[in-house]
């Protein structure tokens, strides 16, 4: 009988569930940490997966779980490496993941010539996760479209301050000589296509 208990023991050891509270002060109870990237931790819960970046993280989680910047930072290089040969075998351009939270210029990302679609997303949010694919699919079936994806992590990192980012998901699109067309937020992927036949005729 010692050997059953043992394993019933070591079975609770791997689900034992924890609590995370993350630095803008949400909270995390009573989850699973079901995977660890160089960059976040993917927690189960009751409702679902999501997945929490260290940025988000006070310090003393972030070294229990050895985060490191640099090596965060390439794992999210080698991410938009992948998106971008997902995009090119559907003949449209790549999408690239541009910001995990920091500041970041856009103009550097713009694909002049194209009409680029920048979403500003996070992963605990329901309705950027329904409209993601859309936006995906819509990039990847047309050569004149380049989407740029800008994760905010939270409302208070650089990224969110920096462009005034209340609501997401939040689409802007420019047009093929980087002008702004329009601005959309909310899920309305209608409304953004419609922004997106402008600027492909405009510029």
């Amino acid at each position: 009988m010692k050997i059953p208990t043992f394993l019933i023991l070591c079975f609770a050891s791997v689900v034992l569930a924890d609590d995370f509270k993350a630095i803008d002060g949400k909270e995390y109870k009573n989850v699973t940490v079901s995977r660890i990237e160089p960059d976040g931790i993917v927690l189960r819960t009751k409702s679902g997966i999501s997945k929490v970046y260290f940025v988000e993280l006070p310090r003393e989680v972030q070294e229990r779980f050895h985060y490191n910047a640099a090596i965060a930072s390439a794992y999210s290089a080698h991410q938009a490496v992948n998106q971008a040969t997902t995009a090119i075998a559907g003949h449209g351009q790549p999408s690239e993941v541009i910001s995990h939270g920091a500041q970041v210029d856009i103009n550097q990302h713009l694909a002049l010539g194209s009409a680029t679609v920048i979403e500003f997303y996070a992963d605990w949010c329901g309705p950027c996760r329904r409209l993601s694919p859309s936006l995906e699919q819509m990039a990847s079936s047309d050569p004149e479209i380049a989407l740029r994806k800008i994760d905010i992590v939270n409302w208070r990192t650089p990224v969110a301050q920096e462009f005034n980012v209340h609501s997401i998901p939040q689409v802007n699109v420019y047009d093929r000589r980087g002008r702004l067309v329009g601005t959309v937020v909310g899920a309305d992927i209608d409304e953004i296509k419609r922004y997106v036949a402008q600027a492909k005729t405009g510029g």
